[in-house]
């Protein structure tokens, strides 16, 4: 099991027992609003979606905890979207429950697991992206690190219109010169 730790947080695989914390998010049709295809609405969606995160198979998933309180926050992690003879490509993730949003704890746990991914799970890049409408999600990717490499114009159909999609990324030796 990976566990990881922030000053404020525990970062940790997913457990069974992390079920009904885990619907609570991914369920919760406002908050997921721009991720609706991850949104779930029955308990054993949930369910199904956690035991697939709970297989590690393509990436790294991990529940975000409050380490003083024991609270669940959220979600992060990565799914492998290349594997080079150099080391891998991944596209992050996160999701925050509303009730703990604009603490830092996004940021936080994503730089977090940054750390992970380049110094112990052989990454060399890490992607991300959101509508252009998702002001919240390109804040965390632009005060963690990411560097914006384009824009995909009217790229995805999203809420009945085609949306504006912008494209982040992180190499490992960017991450490693922001930590000097």
């Amino acid at each position: 099991m990976v566990i990881l730790e922030t000053e404020r947080l525990i970062i940790r695989d997913y457990q069974e027992n992390d079920l009904n914390n885990c619907h609570k998010l991914f369920s919760n049709k406002k908050n997921m609003y721009f991720l609706n295809e991850l949104t779930t609405d029955t308990v054993d969606e949930t369910r199904k979606n956690l035991q697939s995160a709970m297989a590690n198979s393509d990436g790294h998933y991990f529940c975000i905890v409050n380490k003083k309180t024991n609270e669940y926050i959220g979600s992060t992690g990565y799914t492998i979207t290349t594997q080079t003879p150099f080391g891998k490509v991944v596209h992050i993730g996160y999701f925050i429950l509303p009730e703990f949003q604009r603490n830092g704890y996004t940021p936080e746990a994503v730089k977090c697991v940054l750390e992970f991914a380049f110094s112990e799970d052989d990454c060399i890049r890490v992607t991300t992206g959101c509508y252009r409408d998702n002001e919240p999600s390109r804040k965390v990717m632009e005060k963690v690190g990411f560097r914006r490499e384009g824009e995909r114009i009217k790229a995805q159909y999203h809420d009945g219109v085609m949306k504006d999609r912008l494209e982040y990324a992180l190499n490992k030796d960017e991450f490693m010169k922001q930590k000097i």
